[in-house]
């Protein structure tokens, strides 16, 4: 006879309702799959919002996956509790440098995404005038140029990928904040490489830990071409090239302003030494990456969402009409919401044993935050798998509840700029297009380094609108 107890599906060994007097377990103690990693990585690669919700269902609101090679688990957090804790521990307790080894063969490891304590808050310090102020105005005017001019260059009549339009619309938005109005004299060059070498995230094999790798063992993979990471490394070659030019050029030049190159050209460290050629290079890749990928995905699930709810499309353009934006601001809430671009934010590494609800983890351990697990969490959002903006319009999204930038001491520096680029590409598409889809079932997701982007890269028909002048008939 079967035991009923034995039935049941494993959960979290910590009682979420007991007394704080609780006693702690280790977090080894948590539960999680059993499967190889191997197998979980696979999974997590290409059904990647259903391999976590399973989890959670399974395990509850505290687990563990390893998804990772060599095998090492990472613990998931899913609940406001334990991510305001996490956020909220001291700069010494907790670690976020090691957590970016995953886009290492980008960023290098010198940069913002690279550093702790002192040395994280002094760099981020010094970058923080390049997204706010008056260079937040400029970059805001920039945007509405960009949009306006890109969509009306985007083809009409035939269903395409929106995303890489999308994605590089924000190239062009990162240039300005990189490079300020005076743009690079190679810029058209680099724009289109870094576009190209980007799609290499579309890959399998692009969560590599390539800087942890043997060289033989790189040197064998290069040599499988389907792979891609031969063309890769080459794509990034040209593009660290092109990436040093713009570098020399400003410091050869006069020009400083409020651009990024600007301040990290007069960034030192505590020493007084300037940052070298190979630190800028890393900070500006970092935000090649960062700042595109993240907002080119958010962008793209928007129009997912809106290309399937004309209720919405038609009450966004009353809204425009009349000159407002609380629900267009609402929408944006609302895709962030759904579709966080990073679903599960940057590891945070242990470095000193912290207690985090009722379970103790120790140095070495990786904690993970499910923005996606969190966003969609019915305890705090009704019916929270619906499109619904209307539930942001008189609600302000929590600290803790919604956390598509991250948050804490490493909340995504550009996360008004990402915000001002969705709200300026919604208007432009809703003013120029109608948009059509065939399918009218939602979209699933797939991996892209990172982020999560829709299955079909926002596959969108976009139509021109037929202007219509009051008392005019045709």
């Amino acid at each position: 006879m079967t035991n009923p107890e034995a039935a049941q599906p494993a959960r979290c060994p910590v009682d979420h309702g007991a007394a704080a007097t609780s006693t702690t377990i280790p977090a080894t103690a948590l539960p999680g799959s059993k499967k190889h990693a191997i197998v979980q990585l696979f999974n997590y690669w290409t059904r990647p919002q259903p391999f976590i919700e399973e989890c959670r269902k399974e395990y509850g609101p505290r687990f563990q996956v390893s998804i990772r090679l060599p095998p090492r688990p990472v613990y998931v957090l899913t609940t406001p509790e334990d991510v305001k804790a996490m956020f909220t521990a001291p700069a010494d307790v907790l670690h976020t440098g090691n957590g970016s080894a995953t886009i290492e063969k980008y960023t290098g490891q010198s940069g913002l995404a690279w550093l702790d304590e002192d040395a994280h808050k002094a760099r981020r310090k010094a970058m923080m005038p390049s997204y706010h102020g008056a260079a937040l105005e400029r970059i805001a005017e920039s945007i509405t140029t960009m949009a306006k001019e890109g969509v009306a260059t985007w083809p009409r009549g035939t269903a395409v990928e929106l995303h890489s339009y999308i994605h590089s619309f924000t190239m062009h938005v990162i240039r300005e904040v990189l490079y300020g109005p005076q743009a690079p004299t190679g810029w058209d060059r680099l724009h289109g490489l870094l576009l190209e070498m980007m799609k290499f995230n579309n890959g399998p094999v692009s969560p590599m830990l390539l800087h942890k790798m043997p060289s033989r063992l790189v040197k064998l993979l290069r040599l499988i071409r389907p792979l891609g990471l031969e063309r890769f490394l080459k794509l990034r070659d040209q593009a660290d090239a092109l990436t040093y030019a713009t570098i020399r050029e400003r410091r050869a030049s006069d020009y400083r302003g409020d651009d990024l190159l600007s301040e990290l050209l007069e960034t030192t460290h505590p020493d007084g030494r300037p940052l070298t050629d190979r630190e800028i290079r890393d900070e500006l890749a970092t935000i090649f990456l960062a700042g595109t990928e993240t907002t080119a995905a958010a962008i793209a699930w928007a129009f997912v969402y809106l290309a399937r709810d004309r209720a919405v499309t038609d009450r966004l353009r009353e809204e425009m009409a009349r000159g407002e934006d609380a629900y267009l601001t609402a929408v944006v809430h609302e895709v962030l919401r759904l579709r966080p671009s990073i679903p599960n934010i940057i590891v945070r590494e242990v470095k000193k044993p912290i207690e985090i609800g009722g379970v103790r983890y120790e140095p070495g351990q990786h904690l993970w935050a499910s923005a996606f697990l969190l966003n969609r969490d019915p305890a705090h959002y009704e019916d929270p798998d619906v499109f619904r903006p209307e539930r942001f319009l008189d609600t302000k999204p929590g600290t803790y509840s919604w956390i598509p930038f991250g948050g804490g001491r490493i909340r995504c520096l550009g996360d008004r700029i990402a915000l001002l680029e969705m709200k300026a590409m919604i208007r432009e598409v809703l003013g120029q297009c109608d948009l059509h889809v065939s399918d009218p079932a939602p979209q699933r997701a797939r991996s892209r380094i990172v982020v999560n982007v829709p299955e079909d890269f926002a596959r969108i028909e976009l139509r021109n609108r037929v202007a219509v002048v009051e008392g005019v008939r045709g």
